[in-house]
């Protein structure tokens, strides 16, 4: 990839780093915020299934995060956008779209068709 484009990458993840970790600062206070104990029932199951969903999605961050922080690495050490698997190219096309791909294509491929055999 050339270097003007990679520096758009870099720069689009950092980006959407930051932007998550704003969400989760800002879920968290929120939380704290609107911590109550309802006693309706329905208010309870509703505020239960709140936390749940909230929990989901804070997991659902973490895992972006950590997925983000790699692609991050890979760019400072030379080696993103090079295959995890065969060592190959990941098409620039597909880094562009997903920019935490450590898998080509072909690969990815390979990898459906061992699961569903």
């Amino acid at each position: 990839m050339r270097p003007e484009k990679l520096r758009r990458v870099k720069k689009i993840l950092l980006h959407t780093l930051n932007d998550i970790q704003f969400k989760i600062g800002r879920s968290a206070f929120q939380e704290e915020v609107l911590h109550d104990n309802p006693s309706d029932v329905m208010d309870k199951a509703s505020r239960e299934f709140d936390q749940y969903m909230e929990l989901k999605i804070r997991g659902r961050e973490r895992f972006l995060i950590k997925e983000i922080q790699g692609a991050l690495m890979r760019i400072d050490r030379g080696v993103f956008g090079i295959c995890e698997v065969c060592d190959g190219r990941i098409s620039e096309r597909r880094l562009l779209a997903i920019p935490t791909s450590r898998v080509c294509m072909v690969c990815l491929e390979k990898r459906k068709d061992q699961k569903a055999a």
